[in-house]
């Protein structure tokens, strides 16, 4: 009986609540990774750092901020799928893994 689990029943609700799940958590974390790197480099956060296509960009510094949180947003979620962590750290599995090589 595995694999069976409501695997006949096309569900729009589930589809659509895990579709505003995935964007909540991807803005989420994007807008985290903004705050840090704002933080560190004591620059204003604006939501234009996540919304606006004319700041995303190398030519400005700004515009390299908000790519260099975009990329670790990206690495997160990459490095949290792969199973070289296992399950029951407390700590983000890019970390473990980069004390790991270290």
């Amino acid at each position: 009986m595995a694999g069976q689990f409501r695997s006949y029943v096309w569900d729009p609700l589930l589809i659509l609540s895990q579709m505003v799940l995935m964007q909540t958590v991807y803005y989420g974390s994007l807008g985290l990774w903004l705050a840090l790197v704002d933080a560190l480099v004591r620059s204003s956060p604006s939501l234009d750092q996540m919304f606006d296509a004319e700041i995303l960009g190398f030519s400005t510094p700004p515009g390299r901020l908000s790519m260099m949180s975009f990329v670790l947003n990206a690495l997160t979620w990459f490095l949290q799928a792969s199973d070289t962590v296992p399950p029951a750290s407390p700590l983000p599995p890019w970390l473990v893994t980069a004390l790991q090589c270290s």
